[in-house]
């Protein structure tokens, strides 16, 4: 009897435990529902090549609910169940396109395994795609030193355009890539890299969340330099009759803005001298034209490249004389010379009064001998004048005569 009654236990046991592996692992006719499965899109580069863009999905996953053998249902899951949506069957723009999509398993099980009882719909929308470039705009903000040159004209870009793609509708509003450039107490030149802001025509943001762009900084190289202004003198040797009193002496430009490093216009100083000039070469007033030529490193802003140097007497005459008055000085011991010449000519200016009273007899050429060697040559001579003519002068020298050294 109790043999019997284990038998009839043991059968229950091993017909609970079949019916149980039937229901859990074979039953055909068993469902289940899956969630949060992720949708891959295929055909993009097709849609692309028709000038269209999917611009938004109406989710990123799909939910099924799959019929099939409890044996089937139990290896898969939302991370092996694979969803493709084609984009390529699309031609035209539109907004909640139905788009299909298909299923596929693992390997481990049979394609046509499940009936899909219901499924997500999933809806895409389609627009015209843009692609184009817009230009590079630098806009500064910010107050700017009187003490610097900004050089914004000459700002080097690494990319002088954005290259935007994206929906026509936000495109075709994207007129420049705007950089935005700070130049409140800027006194050095700039090598930064900007971000950029997609602007409209008129500098308002365009809200960029569909844009791809090809770059996403610009590298700016731009010059800031020290100006500073820079007279312009030229530096007078008075003579000849020619004093400060009588003489006026202007310059055109008077100066000009330069730029350089802290440096190098530390060493240009304040002015720069055009020219020196002697009076006693200058017979008559006249203008007299320089180039303005700067050292390296110094940049000449004003754009003008010469200057005029006016030189105007007042109250004074010219006037030629023939002098047969010579004196040797400074003659070599033991050494005798003889000028050659019988007469010089000499040009000489003054206030009108004395040379009006002037003769030859007043004046002397004085030949100085002090490095004379024997033999025949020119020799650097001298004028001078009577006491009394205090104020006139010898000009269009150097003048010179001929002699004669024995020893």
């Amino acid at each position: 009897m109790k043999n019997r009654l284990g038998s009839i236990l043991l059968s229950i046991v091993i017909a609970f435990g079949l019916w149980l592996y039937v229901i859990t692992y074979v039953s055909p006719n068993s469902e289940e529902t899956y969630y949060n499965i992720p949708v891959v899109l295929e055909g993009e580069s097709v849609l692309n090549e028709r000038g269209l863009m999917c611009t938004s999905t109406s989710s990123s996953t799909v939910s099924l609910q799959l019929a099939g053998a409890r044996s089937d249902l139990i290896k898969v899951n939302q991370n092996n169940i694979t969803v493709k949506a084609n984009l390529s069957a699309i031609t035209e723009p539109g907004q909640k396109i139905n788009l299909r999509y298909t299923i596929s398993y693992p390997g481990n099980v049979a394609q046509n395994a499940f009936e899909t009882l219901s499924q997500s719909d999933f809806y895409v929308d389609v627009e015209y795609r843009r692609v184009k470039d817009v230009p590079v705009v630098v806009q500064y903000d910010g107050t700017r030193s009187e003490d610097y040159l900004y050089d914004t004209e000459n700002v080097q870009l690494d990319y002088s355009t954005v290259n935007v793609i994206g929906p026509a509708s936000v495109a075709d509003k994207i007129r420049q890539a705007v950089i935005e450039v700070d130049l409140t107490d800027q006194s050095e030149s700039i090598s930064e890299s900007y971000r950029y802001t997609l602007c409209d025509a008129e500098g308002n943001p365009v809200d960029a969340a569909e844009i791809t762009t090809d770059v996403e900084e610009i590298h700016l190289d731009m010059k800031i330099q020290r100006i500073k202004e820079l007279q312009l003198v030229a530096q007078v040797t008075y003579g000849g009759g020619a004093t400060e009193e009588n003489t006026t002496i202007t310059v055109n430009p008077a100066s000009i803005r330069v730029t350089g490093s802290d440096a190098a216009l530390a060493e240009l100083g304040d002015s720069y001298t055009l020219a020196e000039i002697d009076l006693r070469s200058v017979e008559k007033s006249q203008n007299m034209l320089y180039t303005i030529n700067l050292p390296d490193g110094i940049t000449n802003q004003t754009g003008v490249n010469e200057a005029t140097v006016s030189i105007q007497f007042s109250g004074l005459s010219t006037r030629e004389y023939t002098v047969d008055n010579f004196e040797a000085i400074n003659v070599p011991e033991g050494m005798e010379v003889e000028i050659i010449n019988a007469s010089l000519t000499v040009r000489v200016r003054g206030a009108a009064g004395q040379i009006s009273q002037l003769t030859g007899d007043d004046i002397k050429v004085v030949v100085d001998f002090s490095n004379a060697v024997a033999g025949t040559a020119t020799y650097k001579a001298s004028i001078t004048f009577g006491e009394e003519f205090t104020a006139v002068g010898a000009v269009m020298g150097p003048y010179s005569v001929s002699a004669t050294v024995k020893g």
